[in-house]
């Protein structure tokens, strides 16, 4: 079984280097014994995942509990190494890869029955958000808007690329990042409300909070943090910041937006762009900058070289510590739990994990572990909903999910 490359600044590179040994890597379903066959989750998985941050903010976050056992229930007949996003019930994925058909697919959450596919003809970089009844993907220079229950597709629009896509649900706007700049789209019709090109090479997820946009990219060379109107694309503020973020997109909170500077975790005021406190740094015994960010309830969960870590929204105190190697595809927070992916860790060594551990004590709760393997890697971060963990990986070329199923025999 297996895990990821990093997923933000190098996701190309790496993601390129997987797609050359897919033929190589299509028998390591065989690692799962042939006699034990998928496996249904008890319950459908309630609650939604319907971006890459979980919602617009990217806070990562979900108010949901995950199942209180890692156990895989199925894993999908459709190749992938994207992330999926969940709603009402349907995960929703592609299969993106020059040697596949470029669809979109959408499956049952609890059983991973397929239940409609949608051929696009694509390949390379994709992401997925889910706004009201519409499953709108994004790739290559296009944007496409499929029906939820149907696939049936409704509209497409044309972009100046892609890197990230993102939305807010209460607006109804979608926004595509690329290195060009930022898009607005409406999600009802396609059509793009507004474009800016004041930011090129915009590094990851924005964040979306209080009718702003929150964006980190390259202004005139220099890396930085741009607010800009989500009705119009108008420029509110812009802040300098001291290197490009490595790999945690911002995530807008209550009390401000959260950026990792170098290797500080640093608040900026949200109406002003002030940077109002340095939250913690991780620079002198972790050498590394953050590279998943996740918040919740006042705590800031924080990966990287160092392990995985909570600490005080509002003092920087770290609450508790994992020293633990954690892989580069991201964080995922619930109610009770944290899950990330781990690597060669004491409680599994010379193995690769997706591990729970403890919202308020960082105790470990669960794991599902994988050999390591020949190019075995969590390819996207992890999703959790109520009552199940999906992720994608190259031991099982395609999606997972992990619950209370049965165990199975390894």
């Amino acid at each position: 079984m297996c895990a990821n490359p990093s997923f933000d600044t190098t996701r190309r590179t790496l993601l390129s280097a997987a797609v050359v040994g897919v033929s190589a890597l299509s028998g390591c379903l065989s690692l799962l014994p042939s006699s034990d066959p998928d496996t249904s989750l008890p319950d459908t998985p309630t609650g939604t995942w319907t971006q890459y941050g979980a919602d617009g903010a990217n806070t990562h976050a979900t108010d949901r509990s995950g199942p209180s056992a890692g156990n895989l229930a199925w894993t999908s007949d459709a190749f992938t190494r994207w992330q999926p996003t969940v709603a009402d019930g349907t995960v929703f994925t592609t299969n993106f890869d020059p040697s596949h058909d470029g669809s979109a697919i959408a499956m049952d959450a609890q059983s991973g029955t397929e239940r409609w596919r949608t051929t696009l003809d694509a390949s390379g970089d994709n992401g997925i958000v889910v706004v009201g009844d519409r499953c709108i993907v994004a790739y290559e220079t296009a944007l496409v808007a499929l029906d939820t229950e149907t696939g049936e597709r409704l509209w497409t629009a044309s972009t100046n690329g892609f890197e990230r896509v993102v939305a807010d649900d209460a607006t109804g706007t979608v926004l595509v990042a690329s290195d060009a700049g930022l898009e607005a789209f409406g999600a009802a019709n396609g059509e793009q409300r507004w474009e800016t090109d004041a930011m090129s090479n915009v590094f990851h997820a924005p964040a979306v909070g209080d009718s702003r946009v929150f964006a980190v990219g390259t202004v005139d060379g220099t890396p930085s943090l741009v607010a800009r109107s989500l009705a119009d694309g108008s420029d509110h503020w812009q802040r300098e910041l001291t290197a490009p973020p490595e790999s945690a997109a911002p995530v807008a909170t209550g009390s401000g937006v959260l950026v990792a500077d170098d290797r500080t975790l640093v608040v900026h005021d949200r109406e002003t762009g002030e940077r109002v406190r340095d939250l913690r740094s991780f620079g002198d015994s972790d050498p590394v900058a953050p590279r998943s960010v996740a918040v919740g309830d006042g705590t800031v969960f924080v990966t990287g070289s160092f392990g995985a870590a909570a600490v005080d929204a509002e003092t920087g105190t770290e609450r508790w510590r994992r020293d633990v190697s954690v892989d580069r595809s991201g964080i995922c927070l619930g109610a009770d739990t944290v899950v990330v992916p781990v690597e060669d860790p004491a409680f599994a060594p010379g193995k690769k994990t997706i591990s729970a551990f403890g919202r308020e004590s960082g105790e470990r709760r669960w794991y599902y572990s994988f050999d390591p393997g020949f190019h075995h890697m969590v390819t996207s971060p992890p999703v959790l909903v109520g009552g199940a963990v999906f992720f994608t990986a190259t031991h099982i070329d395609g999606l997972g999910a992990l619950g209370d199923a049965p165990a199975r025999e390894r």
